[in-house]
């Protein structure tokens, strides 16, 4: 399967949060959907609001987008890039594991993969990268739409920051892993470009996009900046990060000599 290849492949990496997988949906009280936790009346998302009521709503709505989306799309990013292949993605198949009030799991139900060209068991073989862009696309839009929509509509944080987010997501996923990998840093920064233009075009909204920033001639001297600020530094505790879009560029440059990413780790 695509997705033990994809966590067998990221086991020894220091960073690499993926769900857990299988090939039936799991059972018990203790799991919710995406879909459920989009449902009309669901309590869900209310209780991981309120466990971070005491900070300003930016980093309230993001941290709780990071709880909810992070291994569906560092999975998403991670397959694509290693492999060539993803699974099929959809809310009533990505489900939480929760203890009432947080989640404490995540599980990806593999119903379907595909890769491109022959050789993967059962995985639905298409032609091209930008095919199975094309192929995954949906599925991961209607995934996660409704939860950032939910998040947008009980925070008021604006979708900007939030749609903005998803995508920065798919795109440092695909740099962290060149970063640890010591791959070319540029080729898996374009790569999330093209899979990012299958999600626009699947109905992901379009609003600000991130970009790449080179501190200095060599190839791993090159880093991300957000599309849109993920709000932290309103916290008055947390500055603003290497990747914040509102960082003047001398302060970005300082904080680049001092974040030790310019080789793998």
């Amino acid at each position: 399967m695509v997705t033990e290849e994809l966590r067998d492949r990221c086991a020894p990496l220091g960073f690499a949060p993926l769900p857990e997988f299988a090939a039936e949906p799991p059972a018990g009280p203790q799991w919710v959907t995406a879909a459920g936790i989009a449902t009309a009346g669901h309590p869900f998302l209310g209780k991981l609001l309120d466990a971070r009521a005491d900070e300003p709503p930016g980093p309230r709505a993001v941290h709780t987008l990071r709880t909810l989306l992070r291994e569906l799309i560092f999975c998403t990013a991670g397959a694509v890039y290693l492999l060539d292949a993803a699974p099929e993605l959809g809310p009533r198949g990505y489900a939480f594991r929760t203890d009432g009030a947080d989640v404490t799991g995540r599980l990806l139900v593999v119903a379907r993969e595909a890769s491109v060209g022959p050789g993967r068991g059962t995985a639905v073989t298409v032609s091209s990268q930008r095919e199975l862009d094309a192929w995954l696309a949906p599925g991961f839009v209607a995934t996660v739409r409704p939860l950032v929509e939910l998040v947008a509509a009980r925070t008021r944080v604006g979708p900007r920051t939030l749609w903005s987010y998803v995508v920065d997501m798919v795109h440092f996923g695909m740099l962290n892993l060149a970063r640890q990998l010591g791959r070319d840093r540029v080729a898996a920064w374009d790569r999330a470009g093209e899979l990012a233009e299958q999600l626009f075009v699947a109905g992901l909204p379009r609003r600000s996009e991130p970009a790449m920033v080179r501190f200095g001639p060599e190839d791993e001297q090159v880093w991300g900046v957000r599309g849109a600020c993920c709000l932290d530094f309103t916290d008055g505790a947390h500055g603003m990060c290497l990747t914040c879009p509102l960082l003047a560029p001398d302060d970005r440059a300082r904080k680049w000599e001092s974040a030790d990413l310019a080789g793998p780790r």
